[in-house]
């Protein structure tokens, strides 16, 4: 397995990154291709993996997440981010990875390692931890403006990757919105509701508002880019909240302080539930290759995790069940 690692445009810069790939590879040992300073990854890999085992293509230019996505990609034909997809359409390699811009990672993807034949939009699918497991949100950002069969694909390569990925059976199906009645809704959630509903692939449960989302009342919550993006980040701030408030409370006195210490393993296992760093990473669902967006500001554990992820995306070659799902390539 050969996996293209994009090592700019990381909050934390490439160190994180690459001691990630390191601890990945003293554990799996597959192979690499590193973009980014070549100079400083030649030092920060030497004696850590072994040459045959890696490529270097040197990049020194980033896509910054307030550029124009596709004029980005067409005029920075020399940043890691095209240099990496460029990479990655070569047949030996099997999947990417980046931390870098959501909008230019998309629009690689789709104009770069190109649709699966018969999806109309891609779909960036992001792992929310709940009190039941990992639900995923199909979209978390990628598509604002959406069709309902647009949707409907979403549910159905969501229901894919959770069976898949997160070893769910019957993956349950929830659409986001405003109340749980099937007449809730503008008209986009309307349409949608009833192409799910009909949809015989999957296991379709009703609307799903985002206060049950944190529950694991869905496995799958499907959503357009607008919606599910504000659910996303209102979810991810409000655990980070509720943690900080909650290690405030405990360092507040001598008694509190002592009370953490007892429990200070069930605590640790308890919180673990909603950080974002155990999951690292939301699968680009729709394109022709294994594409992941790690987290902007990902730390070693963060990134590593979201590596393992692509991985077990990799080996358990779930897109050549969206291919066969979705009447795709071999059926056309």
């Amino acid at each position: 397995m050969k996996i293209v690692i994009d090592t700019l445009g990381s909050d934390n810069g490439a160190k994180d990154i690459i001691d990630a790939c390191v601890e990945i590879y003293n554990l799996k040992k597959i192979q690499f291709v590193f973009v980014g300073e070549e100079k400083f990854l030649e030092k920060q890999l030497e004696n850590k993996i072994e040459p045959k085992d890696y490529e270097i293509i040197n990049s020194l230019e980033t896509i910054s997440n307030d550029e124009d996505p596709v004029r980005a990609i067409r005029k920075k034909k020399k940043s890691s981010m095209v240099m990496a997809f460029n990479r990655l359409n070569d047949s030996d390699c099997d999947g990417l990875i980046s931390c870098g811009s959501t909008g230019a990672l998309l629009s690689c993807g789709i104009f770069i390692t190109g649709r699966i034949k018969s999806i109309k939009r891609a779909t960036l699918a992001a792992s929310i931890p709940t009190l039941k497991g990992n639900s995923l949100l199909v979209d978390s950002g990628a598509n604002v403006d959406c069709k309902s069969e647009f949707l409907r694909d979403f549910a159905i390569m969501g229901d894919i990757y959770s069976k898949f990925v997160f070893d769910n059976k019957k993956p349950r199906i929830g659409l986001l919105n405003i109340g749980v009645e099937s007449h809730k809704g503008n008209k986009l959630s309307k349409e949608t509701y009833k192409l799910l509903k009909n949809e015989k692939r999957i296991d379709f449960i009703g609307n799903i508002e985002a206060r049950d989302i944190l529950n694991g009342t869905a496995d799958v919550i499907v959503a357009d880019g607008f919606d599910g993006n504000i659910a996303l980040k209102s979810a991810e701030g409000m655990a980070v909240a509720i943690l900080n408030q909650l290690k405030s409370a405990l360092k507040s006195s001598a008694k509190t302080k002592f009370a953490a210490l007892l429990f200070k393993s069930e605590l640790k296992n308890s919180l673990k539930v909603f950080d974002y760093k155990e999951v690292g990473g939301a699968p680009l669902l729709g394109v022709n290759k294994a594409v992941f967006k790690a987290h902007g500001n990902s730390d070693k554990r963060a990134f590593k995790n979201a590596l393992l992820l692509l991985i077990d995306y990799i080996e358990k070659d779930v897109i050549s069940y969206l291919k066969e799902e979705l009447c795709l390539e071999k059926n056309l």
